[in-house]
């Protein structure tokens, strides 16, 4: 039996890139939206309308993504932990993941006035960056694993080598000939 694989299966990986891509897309979409995107009302500048509804997609993204690392926290982050593997750049991934997370809850329970002008800057600049951070856990994870085969059912087998003995006739089946 093999050893458990710390690489993403397909399926899991479709999703968990999935579920990152929607969040990171929408926060960047309601960046766009909230500060070159405002319309004019009439008494002064006002949000766009579609603004809500983007910060109301990062929340649920925001939702699958937390699904998402705890998917991998099952094997991907336990066995690449215990195995030692990509660590330098797997636990950067962990903080900022964490970062964002605890950010993320602060903006929504505890944004004021007295930390607009920090607090939502310590997310979104973290947010923006995150992709990075991302590529270069994978690229570096790349390098060091071994790759296993995509489908092993494909895989090719060593060629059957069959060997026939061929024995002499017996005497007694050489008499009844």
């Amino acid at each position: 039996m093999n050893a458990p694989v710390i690489r993403l299966g397909a399926r899991h990986k479709r999703l968990a890139y999935a579920a990152f891509a929607l969040l990171w897309a929408s926060g960047a979409l309601w960046l766009l939206f909230h500060y070159f995107f405002g319309v004019a009302g009439d008494f002064g500048p006002e949000p766009h309308p579609l603004e809500k509804w983007w910060l109301r997609m990062h929340g649920l993204a925001a939702m699958l993504a937390l699904v998402a690392v705890g998917s991998l926290a099952t094997n991907h982050m336990r066995l690449a932990w215990s195995r030692k593997k990509n660590r330098r750049t797997g636990m950067p991934m962990l903080a900022l993941t964490a970062w964002l997370a605890a950010t993320g809850y602060a903006l929504y329970y505890f944004s004021s006035d007295d930390n607009a002008a920090w607090l939502p800057l310590l997310h979104w600049t973290v947010g923006l960056a995150l992709p990075l951070a991302l590529v270069a856990h994978v690229v570096v994870g790349r390098r060091r694993a071994p790759r296993a085969h995509p489908h092993p059912h494909l895989k090719k087998k060593p060629a059957l080598s069959v060997s026939v003995a061929v024995r002499p006739p017996h005497a007694s089946q050489k008499a009844s000939q």
